[in-house]
């Protein structure tokens, strides 16, 4: 059986996967395991006070195409990846569109992966009142969370 390493990253946030990744290659070369690492396109109009979502003649986020968004953020990932991977890694690299932390947690259910390896800033007192993505990843996850602190 195959350890299974998820790895989520921001594309945006370049400290989400420089040592997230690192930790998960190292780990995969030890235990024979394969990486997958998932971006995520958040719902764009999620949050968005309504004077935001009227943009043109059609109105709201209807002339934007996600699947080109997510398109184009996958190449991104790609490229990130195949930067960092050294050889005799299995990876695997996926694009979703969604809620961060929802995407996160139904793949990983879904690949049933061991363990989650993923970035975490320092806590500050408002990180703690919005509910970051990391804290609700670790509270509602089945497996392992391994997070791996910047700076």
């Amino acid at each position: 059986m195959t350890f299974k390493i998820l790895v989520p990253v921001d594309l945006a946030e370049e400290s989400s996967y420089q040592q997230p990744l690192a930790v998960a290659f190292e780990q995969a070369q030890k235990l024979g395991g394969e990486v997958t690492v998932l971006t995520v396109v958040p719902d764009i109009m999620a949050g968005l006070d309504w004077r935001y979502a009227i943009r043109g003649e059609k109105g709201g986020a209807g002339d934007l195409d996600m699947k080109a968004i997510v398109r184009v953020a996958e190449q991104r990932l790609e490229q990130i990846v195949a930067a960092a991977v050294p050889p005799g890694i299995t990876i695997d690299t996926i694009a979703r569109h969604g809620v961060i932390y929802e995407v996160i947690l139904e793949l990983a259910a879904e690949l049933q992966v061991d363990q989650i390896i993923m970035a975490a800033h320092r806590p500050t007192l408002g990180r703690f009142l919005l509910g970051e993505i990391t804290a609700r990843v670790v509270r509602h996850a089945k497996c392992s969370v391994n997070v791996v602190r910047n700076g």
